[in-house]
């Protein structure tokens, strides 16, 4: 298993695990692979949490789902993506 604050990298295999707007991402659970990183320290609005609330993050991540809805546009952070299998 991997460790929970175990950064991400292009290659990654990984599971969605969150819910955001179906119309413009695939659903919770949907597996893909990570195409792009970014480097970030700092705060981020909770995506998990239905407050305001700010948690740190290290990356935001652009992910290739195996799912028809694959916007370019589409980054994540590690707190909403589940590692399956490393590059």
């Amino acid at each position: 298993m991997f460790k929970e604050n175990e950064l991400f990298k292009i290659g990654d295999l990984v599971q969605l695990d969150n819910q955001f707007c179906p119309e413009r991402h695939p659903p919770m659970g949907t597996y893909g692979v990570v195409i792009d990183v970014e480097d970030w320290r700092g705060e981020c609005h909770d995506s998990n949490s239905d407050s305001d609330e700010l948690v740190e993050i290290e990356q935001f991540i652009n992910v290739h789902w195996a799912h028809h809805l694959n916007g370019e546009e589409q980054c994540y952070t590690e707190v909403s993506l589940k590692k399956v299998a490393s590059a």
